[in-house]
């Protein structure tokens, strides 16, 4: 497994349990061995893993929200402080920093908010997810992954991001309790 990772991925690589969310088991890796131990940490949280490559980006997130025509907030951008956006990172350090709106062109960030839309209809989502992408420094926009129940704590960025898309908070819950009575 080892040796086709390798020969289909450069290092870094990241390694991810598929089942887990909040950065849970996920490492990066930059040789063969550490590609070993992270394979083998990630495997103590799912029988499933995930070997990605590396995109050297800015972390970008939207929120969307919507059942038959979905919308998309202002682009968000996480700056991690840290070699990636680990767990520690998101929830108990200080390091990050979040950027809202993203300090990415126009272009790109229309180019990203439209991919958000459609990759939340591609995959049937209805009422909220948080679509995230990395966009590298020539602005090209590439998918990461799609969170179907993000996170909405003071510190989450989805009621933020909508928060600065004109939404607040109140009137955010008032427009999803209604698309989930739809």
């Amino acid at each position: 497994i080892v040796a086709r990772l390798e020969a289909r991925f450069t290092y870094p690589m990241f390694v991810k349990p598929a089942g887990t969310g909040s950065s849970v088991g996920v490492s990066k890796v930059g040789d063969r061995d550490a590609l070993r131990s992270g394979l083998r940490y990630a495997g103590k949280y799912d029988k499933k893993i995930l070997v990605e490559e590396f995109v050297n980006g800015k972390e970008i997130e939207v929120a969307v929200m919507g059942n038959e025509s979905p919308v998309a907030s202002v682009c968000g951008e996480i700056d991690s402080g840290v070699e990636f956006y680990d767990y520690d990172a998101k929830y108990i350090t200080d390091t990050s920093v979040a950027y809202i709106p993203a300090r990415i062109s126009e272009e790109a960030s229309e180019q990203v908010r439209d991919m958000a839309v459609k990759v939340y209809r591609a995959i049937g989502c209805q009422g909220l997810s948080r679509v995230d992408f990395f966009v590298t420094e020539e602005g090209k926009a590439v998918f990461n992954e799609i969170n179907t129940i993000p996170g909405f704590t003071s510190i989450s960025m989805y009621p933020k991001l909508f928060g600065a898309s004109g939404i607040p908070y109140g009137q955010l819950i008032d427009q999803l309790l209604g698309l989930a009575l739809e």
